[in-house]
């Protein structure tokens, strides 16, 4: 199926987007990516759920990739990513659709299914499951529970300038380096006992992948996708009105068996999840898939199959 890259003008900024087209009537999809990624991220995904019927669109988010990437922080608020969301399906005249979402791109996901219900047909997560707005913000959370521990760096980068500078000094590295470590195969590494990632690329990507990457990158720099964790605290005071708020919408969740943020807590699968599990209101299942953070590329196949299933409730 052929598939397409375009640009799309939402109003205050323009998205570049990546899109497959089909003749069914079925549920669109759209497909959000995390941090440091692109809409690229989705190329093992895309085919599959067009081949189920699925119109599928994949944009590059604000700051990143071929997209607009306002300089303010605060362009990067959660209203202004769930506007871009809204925008893009108004602008492509889309009713409602079964949403997607990896990493940053799943916290985005839940706001919109928090705020708008009435676009979602659906909504999976995955790597981050959805949590309720509580007494502490996420970066207060970190500082007063585990200020040195994995997600430290979130902490790290509300210091306007300093990650963005590091990242932007070699894309490639940090991109290559990212990947590896946090991957399923960096845990089989003599390399990881010292913090270090493997030399080359980690087995999902190929030297076609990391070139798109970096093109992306070169272009957009890293700014951008910092700011959203810059964006935190605001987030926090802005979403007072969902505190503890359930989702009404069907969901899924899916996760690596490997995936730092899926496995963290007691009892290996982790509390987060299990709290999604009981925040959701129609909840249609979890599935844990073999990979780490970017099981949707590690191992697309299993990741296809979850998700087909769960638009095939929903559709």
């Amino acid at each position: 199926m052929d598939r397409r890259v375009r640009t799309v003008d939402i109003g205050p900024i323009s998205l570049s987007i990546t899109e497959q087209q089909t003749s069914s009537d079925k549920s669109p999809v759209l497909l959000l990516h995390g941090f440091p990624d692109i809409g690229y991220t989705w190329r093992h995904q895309m085919d599959a759920i067009a081949g189920a019927g699925h119109r599928v669109i994949a944009p590059d988010q604000r700051g990143y990739g071929w997209s607009d990437a306002p300089e303010a922080v605060d362009a990067y608020n959660i209203f202004e990513l769930v506007g871009d969301f809204v925008g893009l399906l108004d602008v492509e005249e889309i009713n409602r659709c079964i949403l997607v979402g990896h990493d940053w791109g799943a916290i985005i996901a839940w706001h919109v299914a928090l705020m708008r219900p009435d676009r979602l047909a659906g909504l999976a997560l995955m790597s981050v499951p959805y949590q309720p707005r509580s007494d502490l913000s996420v970066l207060d959370h970190i500082r007063a529970t585990d200020p040195d521990g994995p997600f430290a760096y979130m902490l790290a980068f509300q210091e306007e300038g300093t990650a963005e500078s590091l990242m932007d000094a070699d894309p490639i590295e940090f991109l290559r380096s990212t990947h590896w470590k946090q991957s399923a195969a960096y845990a089989a590494t003599p390399e990881q006992a010292d913090g270090v990632a493997p030399t080359g690329l980690p087995p999902f990507l190929e030297p076609a992948d990391m070139e798109n990457y970096a093109r992306a990158f070169y272009r957009s720099g890293f700014r951008g996708g910092v700011n959203y964790y810059r964006n935190f605290q605001r987030n926090w005071e802005l979403t007072r009105p969902w505190h503890g708020a359930p989702i009404t919408v069907p969901t899924t969740f899916i996760g690596g068996d490997h995936d730092f943020v899926v496995t963290r807590g007691d009892g290996g699968l982790g509390a987060a999840v299990s709290s999604m599990e009981q925040h959701c209101v129609d909840h249609r299942g979890t599935t844990i898939v073999p990979g780490g953070h970017w099981a949707h590329q590690e191992h697309p196949d299993p990741v296809n199959r979850a998700l087909l299933e769960f638009f095939a409730s929903v559709s």
